[in-house]
């Protein structure tokens, strides 16, 4: 009788242990009680979509935007927001037929995130309770899980006596992931050291200028990230002529005040790299991972982002239209670097946001350059684009995302500019979706997502919708 030795551990199971050795926490950071458990279980969700703890992003910045997590709504869940919008909400259930919603507001306190405020409030921790004893339990959903979001669901299920659930990662590994220093050093263990472009800690002011004038020498631009920000949030790119030229006493002066005027508070490390002047494309990788015992992470879509080329703003995105090659490509490194993350404790949406870079007399590099450990503008209408529409026409969808500076557009005005485009139950499976409440604190949000049968129709959607726009801002009322 012989016996078969073990198997050898996969290349990310090695690397997703010796992140464990080095970093102990990972594994304590879902120890929350016996009420509490990551994943998703009986009962309505609780869908919040609050991004104030995200850094730079002040609680009242982008306030419409809170409202796309409820674009995932079922009958009976609860959505928590910090202010309530209720003609977005009638346009949800008389254009979407998103019905039998319930919709809460904690109050617009400036700086309190909404979770954090629904936890610290007795009043809310009874109200939620009230919920999860009443359905047999509860799960919460975050745009970003954070450890408030944890707090809050072990409050809830001690005073209800239920188990409540959390559909999304452990805060630890959700604070790492959406770092992009860590993640560049995950990236790199996992792919190799070309993973990503050249990507440097700097732990001081002068440090920071140091290596931005090394840099300099080594592309035509620099950029300086706030690591843990989120998008284009805490970037600073500067023309690597203009570093060259200046000494280094003026460059960290001029480097500290951008970056003050941004929201940054002198948290150090800052990420120092170069920005790749070479790119041809901005794909990201659209993921879920399960809890490990229900499967390996999958890629559910490559997506072409539209982004503002000076700091990477996200304006939009659509499916890829990349050689098979490529998104192959894609698809095979995300999803080794996804492995890592589920073995930390990551369950739930995610995206890896990467740019391809043309090089002479080779095949096209590939470089990743964050993680999105959290919701976005891309996973949102995917997975609500599923839920509304039953079956989908195709796997055509777009997105665009801008904010209209100074410019207050009632929804009701959209509602009629667009009239004729607007995804209705009565008008078939295809056409515009408002994301979002178009309330904005600096004019209005244009959050959008039209279905069609090929990305081509689904693309014309959006140029009519931000076409019409573009001509009828000065004659809508208030202009």
């Amino acid at each position: 009788m012989s016996l078969s030795s073990p198997s050898k551990p996969t290349p990310e199971a090695q690397i997703a242990e010796a992140f464990l050795r080095d970093e102990p926490a990972f594994t304590t950071a879902l120890d929350f009680g016996g009420v509490v458990q990551q994943g998703i279980g009986p009962g309505p969700c609780l869908l919040i979509g609050d991004q104030s703890e995200i850094s730079l992003m002040p609680p009242k910045a982008g306030s419409g935007l809170e409202y796309r997590m409820a674009l995932l709504a079922r009958p009976g869940d609860h959505v928590l927001l910090r202010q309530r919008d209720r003609e977005y909400e009638s346009y949800l259930a008389g254009y979407l037929g998103l019905k039998e919603v319930h919709f809460h507001e904690v109050g617009s306190d400036a700086l309190t995130p909404v979770t954090r405020r629904a936890w610290k409030t007795e009043s809310w921790i009874e109200t939620l309770a009230e919920v999860a004893r009443a359905q047999g339990g509860l799960t919460l959903q975050a745009y970003l899980t954070t450890g408030n979001t944890w707090r809050l669901a072990q409050a809830i299920g001690e005073r209800a006596g239920q188990t409540v659930h959390v559909s999304g990662p452990s805060s630890r590994v959700a604070r790492r992931s959406n770092d992009k220093l860590w993640f560049t050093a995950l990236a790199k263990r996992v792919i190799g050291a070309d993973a990503t472009p050249p990507t440097l800690a700097a732990y001081g002011p002068a440090a920071t200028a140091g290596l931005a004038h090394r840099l300099s020498k080594q592309a035509e631009q620099v950029i300086i990230k706030v690591p843990d920000s989120a998008g284009s949030a805490g970037n600073l790119l500067l023309e690597s002529g203009w570093v060259r030229d200046m000494s280094l006493t003026d460059l960290r002066a001029l480097i500290r005040e951008r970056l003050h005027a941004m929201g940054w508070q002198d948290r150090y490390p800052v990420l120092v790299g170069v920005w790749d002047s070479d790119v041809t494309a901005s794909p990201s990788a659209q993921l879920w991972l399960p809890l490990p015992e229900d499967g390996p992470p999958v890629v559910e879509g490559i997506f072409e982002q539209r982004l503002r080329s000076e700091v990477a703003h996200f304006v939009g995105a659509s499916r890829s239209r990349l050689m098979q090659e490529i998104q192959d490509q894609l698809s095979e490194e995300a999803l080794r670097i996804a492995r890592v993350l589920q073995r930390l404790g990551y369950f739930g949406r995610c995206s890896l946001d990467a740019v391809l870079c043309a090089r002479p007399g080779g095949p096209t590099a590939i470089h990743w350059i964050e993680c999105n450990g959290r919701w976005g503008g891309v996973s949102i209408p995917m997975a609500a684009a599923g839920q509304i529409v039953t079956p989908l026409p195709s796997d055509a969808i777009s997105v665009v995302q801008e904010v209209l500076p100074d410019r207050r557009i009632d929804l009701a005005d959209l509602l009629t500019l667009w009239d004729d485009l607007l995804l209705r139950p009565d008008r078939g499976n295809s056409g515009l979706i408002i994301m979002a409440s178009p309330r904005h604190p600096t004019g209005t949000l244009i959050n959008l997502l039209a279905l069609d049968q090929s990305p081509i129709a689904a693309n014309a959607v959006l140029d009519e919708a931000m076409g019409r726009l573009a001509q009828g801002v000065g004659t809508l009322p208030g202009q």
